[in-house]
């Protein structure tokens, strides 16, 4: 059985948990370079072994995870019976997927329709790097 076992709400729930992966590419504004992650759309799972990096060593988180990706409808998931449940969710870290600029690295469920073009992410960066030189 492959996943991250913990119970939930009366049930047991397996919990199968995939990282987005992004590729950083380099981007020069200023003569100083940022980065800004592009989305590759491929997907790698997170063995049990890994768990401690990305926080899910402690059953407390992996509840957490649910909780959340439940709320913003990431995790998929299917009924075996009424005691038993297999879900499914997929991770990407906040600078990846938000702010290569920030103060502190989380592991979030990746959600989709949160994802902006790459263009798009690169305007941001530069306003937040205008911002930043007025301060």
């Amino acid at each position: 059985m492959k996943g991250l076992t913990v119970v939930s709400e009366g049930k047991r729930v397996n919990l199968r948990v995939f990282r987005r992966i992004f590729y950083p590419l380099k981007y020069r504004i200023d003569e100083k370079d940022y980065i800004i992650y592009s989305d590759t759309g491929t997907e790698k799972e997170i063995s049990y072994g890994y768990a401690d990096f990305y926080g899910l060593d402690d059953p407390f988180n992996v509840l957490r995870l649910i909780r959340l990706a439940r709320a913003m409808h990431c995790l998929n998931c299917d009924d075996v019976d009424g005691k038993n449940m297999d879900c499914k969710v997929t991770i990407c870290s906040t600078t990846e997927l938000f702010s290569p600029i920030t103060s502190e690295v989380m592991w979030i469920p990746f959600d989709p329709k949160r994802l902006e073009a790459l263009d798009v992410r690169i305007q941001k960066l530069k306003k937040q790097v205008q911002w930043s030189k007025r301060f």
